[in-house]
């Protein structure tokens, strides 16, 4: 499948680039706005201060991280090589 992924309202959303249909959609947390990150097998959300990692194929639930303590801002990540954006790819 070709899609392209994105967060809105405390989802993530997987939408169909050929035919702009939605795959599936993975409820998170609240309903505020989403980020996310694709890493090879791995498709990273965050919402509300909290962090997930999902199936980019199924939408399911690998892991969730509630980040303890730390409040609810913005979440970035570095990977090896440099900083990882938070945007589509």
């Amino acid at each position: 499948m070709n899609l392209m992924h994105i967060g809105v309202k405390g989802c993530v959303i997987a939408i169909d680039r050929r035919s702009g249909e939605t795959q599936w959609e993975t409820p998170l947390k609240g309903s505020g706005f989403t980020n996310v990150s694709l890493d090879g097998e791995q498709l990273f959300a965050a919402t509300k201060g909290e962090l997930w990692c999902l199936d980019p194929n199924s939408g399911a639930i690998l892991w969730h991280h509630g980040l303890p303590g730390m409040g609810y801002g913005y979440i970035a990540r570095s990977e090896f090589g440099g900083f990882a954006s938070t945007s589509l790819r």
